[in-house]
């Protein structure tokens, strides 16, 4: 009778693990239940949110469409009634459910059916991820963005890039919203994000692809998930950067400060009207 084989011993940028083989592994099942989990948790928040608040989560925020609304209806002789968008805090509280889904369940797969979220997720941090991460995401954001668009705007016009995010900071007009911001893009984003694309979709995509291969359909998935497509090439661009920063370090901890950066920057730019990048 064959004897049981020990354990195998991975060794990584960080730390060494001790894999047991007879862990049942995951792998693209469960990267799609991790996603549509995610979506889910969102989908019953988006429900009860609705149901249960007079908030309009259709109309977009701002002056403008206010006075748009109230236009319409008068010149339709309609009784005027201007929808309100959902205060930023309410919007805060409602990603809460999709972190969960794209940071926790990861974390549940690694721990309970794989070797663990260092090993399997790189879910590491040292203190060195601080300035190298925050510098490549304000580079990101302040050169590689525009470089894209200025080339891209010769083939599809000038277009702007951030009507979907200024929806969002249009909000944030009191310091508590600002603060609030912050929190939804420099935070919890980041850190749900990186878990799940670079922690997760990278690390299983690569069982089957070349590192450079699964880097891209990390980043391709990534930027498709946003519906944004006047950004998917920056954000696939961005993405691919993230992995790159995942598979040369071998953690996560550079590729969620450079998020981070990333998100903040854009934030302050429309916030505070910079006028950056």
């Amino acid at each position: 009778m064959a004897a049981k084989p020990a354990p195998a011993v991975v060794s990584g940028d960080d730390a060494t693990d001790v894999v047991d083989p007879d862990r049942p592994k995951y792998g693209a099942g469960a990267l799609i239940l991790t996603f549509l989990g995610a979506q889910l948790l969102s989908s019953v928040a988006y429900v009860i949110a609705t149901s249960s608040t007079s908030y309009d989560f259709v109309v977009p925020a701002g002056v403008g469409a206010a006075v748009g609304q109230a236009a319409a209806q008068f010149s339709l002789q309609q009784p005027l009634h201007v929808a309100v968008p959902p205060p930023l805090w309410l919007t805060a509280l409602m990603q809460l459910p999709l972190w969960f889904g794209l940071g926790a369940i990861p974390i549940w797969f690694a721990v309970k059916r794989g070797r663990g979220v260092v090993a399997d997720l790189g879910l590491r941090f040292r203190a060195i991820d601080l300035p190298i991460g925050l510098a490549v995401g304000v580079a990101c954001q302040l050169l590689l963005v525009p470089l894209i668009y200025t080339v891209l705007s010769r083939i599809i016009g000038v277009k702007d890039v951030s009507a979907a995010a200024r929806e969002l900071t249009d909000r944030a007009s009191s310091p508590i919203s600002i603060i609030l911001l912050f929190l939804i893009v420099g935070i919890g984003a980041p850190i749900a994000e990186e878990i799940y694309f670079r922690g997760m979709a990278q690390t299983i995509f690569g069982r089957r692809l070349r590192p450079q291969w699964a880097i891209l359909a990390a980043a391709a998935f990534f930027a498709a998930t946003h519906l944004q497509p006047l950004q998917f090439p920056a954000l696939l661009a961005f993405g691919a950067v993230l992995g790159v920063m995942r598979w040369r370090f071998g953690r996560l901890g550079p590729s969620i400060w450079a998020h981070l950066g990333f998100n903040v920057v854009a934030a302050a730019s429309l916030v505070f009207n910079l006028g950056l990048g």
